[in-house]
């Protein structure tokens, strides 16, 4: 038996009020009276025995009557066998195990694994369970369906399933991740009864939860309502960390800043020169200090083949902030550039390949140049854009419309056409881009023959070019910052393009929708549009950029735009010299590959095959049909960012997270709910009011017989 309210046990106690009225002497009932006492010797009565219990009947009755209005208080109720442990209705859980980087730090692992133990060790028979390990890609270890085994084969399953799992030198991707987990979690349909397919889903997340997982990716993610997520956060001990990056690496593109390029449009000549002059004896290096870390003092140096130490240098970086240094090219080759001094350090190495520039061209096709200004013409300003960089130099070849020689893929970046071609010009161009060329149409007029061009160019036979209408100027809207013709400039600082004004522009309607419109007008007329083109592309602008037209060539965009035109042509054809774990690198050819791992192990890759992933940090040595070269792989920038996330902000991305309530705290509120409605359906305490009620009615029948 077992009690509902067991305090209420206490009043049992008042049973002790009637035995000590019982053991209250009592006074005779009648009285003798004698004459006069005066001759008697006062004598004290003498206790001939102890105080005794009378009338025992009487006293029971009242005892147990008191004992069993207690009991009814307590609320007593018989508790089977079968519901003595709380069986826990099956649930379906996924459990996603992060394996990234991060994971690398001193007791962080070991903390997560024995984290997936406790919860698998927590489910109970009725539960379907699955297993992920994820960092940039989620992969499943064990599935729904194993889980319809015996718990004990079902363990050992489990624990065979994660043995040998171990981080990857990869990144985090949690906006990927937990998409396709919560998916798993939530659409999977079981072969069993009914009542297991409605199983309540959960996703068990058991992570550092550093702040460069990639969360913002879950913005456009409808999450399952009835899905609950529940985070096992792993703290690490340590706290300070800092990296390196290489700024000025030649494969480093995504680290130029547009205001690196928009400083030349004053007097772009000198300002490509001192570039290339600076970048031949000095590197940039940008060394980033973590938030929470408590140092500030760290040493860089490159570290050679040897691991021996070059050119070592200390520098001071505050908690949360980055400092740039100029590291002195070493005159040995030097493999990596390490940062020592901080707590962590999976991530102190970056590796560093140098190259050799290659050179490539910009083809201009034009008419025969009129005796104009040179200045209104398109060329002009195009000869003064600095286009190259460190690992590639471009120039400027011009020539006319009419050519007969198929233009070189391999070393022609862009063909600029400034004038209307004809049909076999056109078929060249239409070879090259399917190469994987960029082609530039300028369409500076609306006439018969710029429609004729500009609609062969675009795959759009209904094509129709005509003046636009503009009211005293035009400017630039809607303009796709996530191509890679403006993405450089998609920072707020540098996307305002309202000082870019045009005086005249060209109307193109009847667009195929094959055709993407990159920007347009604020009158709503296309400006700039692209048509991929095999494996190239062609873009048309509907306006020229030389002063009698337009500002945009005298303004700080113009640059960036023409190197972002470049970038695309040659960002296929350059021999890429460092890439981030996790990545795929074309290996497409037509002989044989060898890479060699920095581990020394050698993979060789078949002609057929096309892409090959590269999975750890280090210097990948390769030889294609018989060239050598090399290529350094590093870890992703955003695995150093180890500060973990709130929790919380998961909330605002409508994720639905699981109470946070310990499962001790859960388990006795549902076994208080579970024994209040034994209690309520067994109600033994009516009668337990009852038979109080009748030994009270027994004390009251025994009172009137003795009185």
């Amino acid at each position: 038996m077992s009690l509902l309210f067991p305090i209420y046990f206490a009043g049992a106690l008042a049973i002790g009020l009637p035995i000590l009225f019982h053991l209250i002497r009592r006074q005779p009932k009648g009285n003798v009276h004698f004459s006069s006492l005066m001759f008697l010797r006062p004598t004290p009565p003498r206790l001939t025995r102890r105080s005794r219990l009378d009338n025992w009947p009487l006293l029971l009755c009242r005892a147990l009557a008191l004992l069993l209005l207690a009991a009814a208080f307590t609320r007593p109720f018989f508790r089977s066998a079968a519901s003595t442990e709380l069986a826990a209705p099956g649930k379906r859980v996924v459990i996603a195990i992060d394996t990234s980087a991060s994971m690398k730090r001193s007791g962080v692992w070991e903390d997560a694994i024995n984290a997936v133990n406790e919860l698998v060790a927590e489910l109970s028979s009725n539960d379907e369970i699955a297993i992920v390990a994820f960092d940039q890609t989620p992969e499943v270890l064990f599935r729904f369906e194993q889980s319809r085994v015996t718990s004990t084969d079902r363990a050992a399953l489990i624990q065979s399933s994660i043995e040998g799992l171990a981080p990857t030198w990869k990144s985090t991707d949690l906006g990927t991740v937990i998409p396709f987990c919560a998916e798993l979690a939530s659409t999977y349909e079981s072969e069993e009864s009914e009542s297991v397919r409605d199983l309540p889903a959960s996703l068990i997340l058991v992570s550092d939860m550093q702040s460069g997982s990639g969360i913002e990716k879950l913005q456009s993610f409808a999450w399952p309502e009835s899905l609950r997520l529940e985070v096992r956060q792993i703290t690490a001990k340590e706290t300070s960390n800092a990296w390196a990056q290489v700024l000025s690496h030649p494969a480093d593109a995504s680290d130029r800043q547009p205001s690196d390029v928009e400083e030349m449009s004053g007097n772009s000549l000198s300002a490509g020169s001192r570039r290339g002059e600076a970048a031949t004896d000095h590197i940039r290096v940008r060394v980033s200090n973590s938030e929470s870390s408590d140092r500030s003092r760290f040493d860089v140096a490159w570290v050679g083949a040897d691991n021996a130490l070059m050119n070592e240098q200390s520098v001071q970086v505050l908690p949360g902030q980055s400092q740039i240094i100029r590291m002195p090219r070493p005159e040995n080759a030097a493999v990596s550039i390490r940062v020592s001094g901080d707590e962590v350090d999976f991530d102190n190495d970056r590796y560093f390949v140098d190259a050799v520039a290659k050179e490539y061209e910009l083809l201009l096709l034009e008419n025969e140049p009129e005796q104009i200004d040179p200045r209104d013409s398109l060329a002009y300003y195009i000869d003064r854009v600095p286009l190259g960089d460190e690992r590639r130099s471009v120039t400027v070849n011009h020539s006319d419309l009419s050519f007969d020689a198929a233009i070189d893929v391999n070393r022609t970046a862009l063909v600029v056409v400034v004038d209307p071609i004809d049909d076999a010009s056109m078929q060249q161009l239409q070879t090259y881009a399917e190469s994987g060329g960029t082609v530039l149409f300028v369409v500076t007029a609306a006439n018969a023959q710029w429609q004729r061009t500009a609609a062969t160019a675009l795959a759009s036979p209904d094509l129709q070019v005509t003046e636009a209408k503009v009211n005293d100027y035009a400017m630039l809207s809607n303009i796709n910052f996530r191509h890679p013709l403006f993405s450089a400039m998609a920072d707020p600082q540098f996307n305002d393009f309202t000082k870019v004004r045009f005086w005249s522009c060209r109307a193109l309607e009847g667009i195929d929708d094959e055709v993407e419109v990159l920007a347009s007008f604020d009158n709503e007329a296309p400006a700039v549009l692209q048509r991929s083109v095999g494996r190239g592309r062609v873009v048309v602008m509907a306006a020229g950029w030389q002063p009698n037209e337009s500002q945009l060539a005298l303004s700080t965009k113009f640059i960036p735009l023409m190197f972002n035109l470049v970038e695309m042509g040659v960002s296929a054809k350059d021999d890429i010299r460092s890439y981030f774990t996790g990545e795929q690198i074309d290996v497409a050819t037509t002989g044989s590959t060898t890479i060699v791992r920095p581990s020394g192990e050698v993979s060789e890759i078949e002609s057929d095959d096309e892409l090959w992933t590269v999975d750890e940090p280090g210097i990948y040595q390769r030889t294609v049909d018989g060239v050598d070269d090399a290529f350094a792989v590093n870890l992703a920038e955003s695995e150093s960012l180890l500060e973990p996330i709130d929790i919380s902000l998961l909330e605002r991305f409508g994720i639905n997270l699981a109470d946070w309530t310990p499962k001790e705290v859960k388990l006795a509120d549902e076994r208080q709910m579970r024994d209040i409605e034994l209690e309520s359906n067994q109600k033994l305490w009516q009668w337990l009011l009852i038979g109080s009620m009748m030994f009270l009615g027994g004390e009251l029948l025994l009172v009137r017989r003795q009185t």
